[in-house]
């Protein structure tokens, strides 16, 4: 397997520095006014930060599978996937569109003679009855675009879903947790309460 030339120019922000350099807590979120960057920052961090150094299985191969989530269908096609590709192009990681729900798959294969197979899974939850599309899924991590349109439903489920992939069999996850990037809510907002009294291991930056 040819190694494919790719070339990131990505500066992380002060703000975003900190964030990438949080190795411990099991959710981040990030919250900013639209074209900050958040959602930039969060995609990088999951594809080319935690993606590139979870553990290889026997075989070389550092899998992993990320759930990315958007509120709506459209939103999710129109923003979301576009950042994504902006980012990672189809070259070292194509897009079908044609599956349900939409899959990317990165193969990149590293200087150590490892390969990075990454999976990302985007889901819209359009309904309440949606969060089923989210319990049959066994996830390294994922991230809430725009989390202040989802239900804190969404939150709950989620993470009950990350750190089942790769299997104990595999060496399981070096890294799992949640990422979530929204515009400000309102002070009631779900996301405004627990960013004023966060969880035991949720750190939120703004």
């Amino acid at each position: 397997m040819k190694p494919v030339p790719v070339t990131v120019d990505y500066q992380a922000a002060k703000t975003f520095r900190s964030f990438h350099s949080d190795k411990t807590s099991f959710v981040r979120g990030m919250r900013g006014p639209i074209g900050s960057g958040k959602s930039v920052g969060s995609m990088i961090d999951l594809a080319l930060e935690k993606a590139l150094v979870q553990q290889p299985n026997a075989a070389g191969l550092r899998k992993s599978r990320w759930g990315m989530v958007r509120a709506t269908y459209p939103e999710l096609k129109s923003t979301t996937l576009k950042t994504f590709q902006d980012w990672l192009p189809d070259s070292i990681c194509p897009v079908k569109l044609n599956e349900s729900p939409i899959t990317a798959r990165l193969t990149l294969p590293l200087p150590d003679k490892t390969v990075v197979m990454a999976e990302f899974v985007f889901i819209a939850l359009d309904k309440p009855k949606d969060l089923g599309k989210l319990l049959s899924l066994e996830l390294t991590g994922a991230f809430l675009n725009e989390a202040k349109e989802l239900d804190k439903a969404v939150a709950d489920t989620i993470t009950s879903r990350v750190g089942r992939y790769p299997s104990v069999r595999e060496g399981g996850p070096s890294w799992s947790g949640v990422i979530m990037d929204t515009n400000s809510p309102s002070e009631d907002h779900w996301y405004a309460e627990l960013e004023q009294d966060p969880p035991d291991n949720w750190t939120f930056y703004q």
